[in-house]
């Protein structure tokens, strides 16, 4: 994959995780009871998950250390500042009004299409359809890589039942 094309993957890439953790930190910001504590260890695991993949997204990406590690700390920061808005929002915040589901329904639109166009286009298409090196693999061991593509996939499914 050429340079640009890898740099602007991880900046797509960067964009949906961001905008969704800021989403995902605001919800848990606002939840309160026993929901709060299901939504915790759920975001706790996609967000760990989630990490991952942007790390090795910005790794692939060949990007200085320094920018690497700017992206990193963007994304790592974004959960917690969208955790902090929730809070201070919590007092006015009503989950069933018309303008909040409104809101929350357009950023998850946004932020779900954007992380879908990176898994779909960006994963599936540069990473394994028309990868030279995962065509170059034996049969069973691509076998062995999409079944473990699927297994994560369903489990992230999983998680956000759960949440």
């Amino acid at each position: 994959m050429a340079s640009w094309r890898k740099k602007l993957a991880i900046l797509i890439f960067e964009f949906g995780a961001v905008l969704h953790s800021v989403i995902i930190g605001v919800d848990l910001g606002v939840t309160a009871g026993d929901t709060f504590h299901a939504l915790l260890a759920a975001i706790c695991f996609h967000q760990f998950f989630e990490g991952i993949a942007f790390g090795c997204t910005v790794m692939i990406s060949n990007v200085s250390s320094k920018k690497a590690l700017a992206t990193n700390l963007v994304y790592a920061v974004t959960t917690p500042m969208g955790l902090a808005l929730g809070i201070a929002i919590r007092s006015t915040y009503s989950d069933t009004s018309i303008t909040a589901l409104w809101v929350q329904g357009i950023s998850n639109c946004i932020a779900g299409g954007i992380l879908l166009y990176t898994g779909l286009v960006e994963l599936m298409t540069y990473q394994i359809t028309t990868n030279s090196e995962f065509l170059g693999r034996s049969s069973k061991h691509r076998i062995a890589l999409y079944i473990a593509l699927w297994l994560g996939s369903g489990i992230m499914a999983l998680i956000g039942k759960w949440a």
